[in-house]
């Protein structure tokens, strides 16, 4: 039996699966394992989002683009609504976490961090083969979603260093089953709803939550900046911090700049640029010179 924090014991994880307290979660083999059923399950969620959505007229209605989209949206708002439980833990029952933010760690953070790892993993592959299929190329996107694979694979499981950033970090994917959505029922004609304008005041208001989220970040780095730079690796700082920087001071507020204006104007920015014939992309994801309309360049909804 794993030694667990006294806080541990009533974690959702170890709630729903007993026996991943009995494993340690610090070796190899368990993080691999744990990571591949992460991609394994998001695999199948997409797949059965399609088989179910298929029964819905809209959703045939729609383009091969979008109905790709439509399922990475179910995907996704499936992995922000378990994230927002796991991490929503150490904020309000285990502070194990912030007492160290940089050597801290639980049996509970590992098997998170390997599950974001296994999730972004089919990420990164899904927005690999859309680029391919439908001729895209968003280099800010893919930069994105590599810094949050890459970030949280080397801090988190491989230099085992960092687990309050990995763990609190991903709470700001509380945003993303309404932003996602917003898109699904935009794309039902549903936008002037009442649902739609509650969901889209709701989703404004929790992308100003994740900028207190992030500011919380590197308000902890400053109180624990001595152990930020004894003990964290040059190449995790970097990683790290580039991705913290960028989300604070660019990706969330632009994203919510382009929410409130859309609660104003309920259109598909997307579908409105391509129709114009104009260039970029859509939330802050960079500009290609090409036309962003593809499931890639939705990762906030439109």
């Amino acid at each position: 039996m794993v030694a667990l924090t006294q806080f541990e014991s009533d974690h959702p994880l170890l709630r729903l699966f007993p026996a991943l307290g009995e494993v340690d979660a610090r070796v190899t083999e368990t993080k691999l394992v744990v990571a591949a059923c992460a991609t394994a399950v998001t695999l199948a969620t997409f797949i059965l989002s399609y088989l179910v959505s298929f029964n819905l007229p809209v959703f045939r209605a729609l383009k091969t683009k979008e109905k790709v989209f439509w399922c990475l949206s179910v995907v996704r708002s499936a992995f922000g609504a378990v994230m927002v439980v796991l991490s929503g833990w150490y904020w309000v029952m285990d502070p194990t976490l912030s007492q160290d933010v940089v050597k801290a760690t639980t049996q509970t953070s590992f098997l998170t961090a390997s599950i974001i790892v296994g999730f972004f993993v089919f990420e990164v592959t899904a927005l690999a083969i859309s680029d391919v299929v439908f001729r895209t190329f968003d280099p800010a996107l893919f930069a994105h979603h590599w810094l949050c694979l890459v970030g949280c694979s080397t801090m988190c499981l491989y230099y085992e260093i960092g687990h309050f950033f990995g763990i609190q970090g991903v709470m700001l994917e509380m945003t993303t089953p309404f932003s996602c959505l917003c898109w699904v029922l935009l794309k039902s004609k549903m936008a002037r709803t009442t649902l739609w304008k509650c969901n889209q005041l709701f989703l404004i208001h929790l992308f100003h939550m994740r900028t207190i989220i992030e500011g919380y970040m590197l308000l902890m780095t400053y109180r624990q900046w001595d152990s930020v730079m004894a003990n964290m690796p040059v190449v995790v700082f970097v990683l790290l911090y580039t991705q913290v920087v960028l989300q604070f001071v660019w990706l969330t507020p632009y994203w919510t700049y382009k929410k409130t204006s859309q609660f104003f104007n309920p259109i598909d920015f997307n579908q409105s640029a391509a129709e114009k014939g104009t260039k970029g992309a859509y939330h802050g994801k960079g500009s290609t010179g090409k036309r962003n309309d593809t499931p890639s360049s939705h990762v906030k909804g439109s």
